[in-house]
């Protein structure tokens, strides 16, 4: 056993008695963490707000051997997620990157780069960034630096260049990307996407900052529907089940 410090955001909170919570969280140096905190629960908490959904808090916390749970020992709030003030849809958005995190990663196996990018899109959603833009971002970005981006020019089959010249593009997302038409046959659930959807998604890379003054141009409404199916596709066949956030996540596809 180990005492850590670091910057964790807060993924998720459960009962676990009537004083204590299980805590997930995620940092930088350590990735997710899974902790009991004891009193959690309590009118007089020692942590009081600092393990509120998607605060940004400096924790101290026993890590422990083996899958057994890690001990939260302190947690002080150093920023609050404020997008319920912008609108509910921000904020879905927020709890839908935690769950997304949260679904796609385990315990204590840190990913460079990722708690920077979660806490930029916090932080764009809080500015009333064009939250359909700033989701997609983040889910491209965290599928690349969890080494699962999907191809978007050559096929994932053969590895041929994909033709540009037709309508639509077959894309498999158990496959991981697009697939030639001599490929196709060979492959289950595919999804026909316009060649504009595939462009877009093409284009919207995963940089490692984005420059606040200078945002990207808002993807066009008529093809946010199919961006949000090829993307709600890939993420359930990587977690294995369909994300419960992505219910509340409708008005992207508008």
């Amino acid at each position: 056993m180990s005492l850590e410090k670091s910057e964790a955001v807060v993924l998720r909170t459960v009962e676990w008695s009537e004083t204590s919570l299980i805590v997930t969280l995620f940092t930088r140096e350590f990735g997710k963490v899974s902790a009991i905190a004891k009193g959690a629960r309590r009118l007089k908490s020692p942590f009081e707000s600092a393990l509120d959904l998607l605060s940004l808090s400096s924790v101290v916390f026993l890590k422990k051997s083996g899958e057994s749970l890690d001990l939260l020992i302190e947690a002080k709030l150093t920023r609050r997620f404020r997008s319920a003030r912008v609108g509910l849809l921000p904020l879905y958005c927020g709890y839908y990157a935690a769950e997304l995190i949260n679904a796609l990663t385990e315990n204590h196996q840190p990913i460079p780069g990722l708690m920077e990018s979660l806490c930029q899109t916090l932080e764009e959603l809080d500015r009333n960034a064009c939250p359909s833009q700033t989701i997609l971002e983040f889910e491209l970005q965290t599928l690349e630096r969890l080494g699962h981006l999907p191809s978007w020019r050559q096929c994932v089959v053969c590895g041929e260049d994909i033709q540009n010249d037709r309508h639509t593009v077959a894309f498999s997302a158990s496959g991981g990307g697009v697939v030639c038409q001599g490929c196709t046959p060979s492959q289950r659930n595919i999804l026909r996407i316009r060649q504009q959807t595939l462009a877009i998604l093409d284009s919207t890379t995963a940089p490692e900052a984005r420059i606040a003054s200078n945002p990207r141009e808002p993807i066009p409404p008529g093809y946010r529907g199919e961006i949000r199916l090829v993307m709600e596709n890939l993420v359930q066949c990587l977690s294995e089940r369909r994300l419960r956030l992505l219910d509340y996540l409708e008005d992207l596809k508008r």
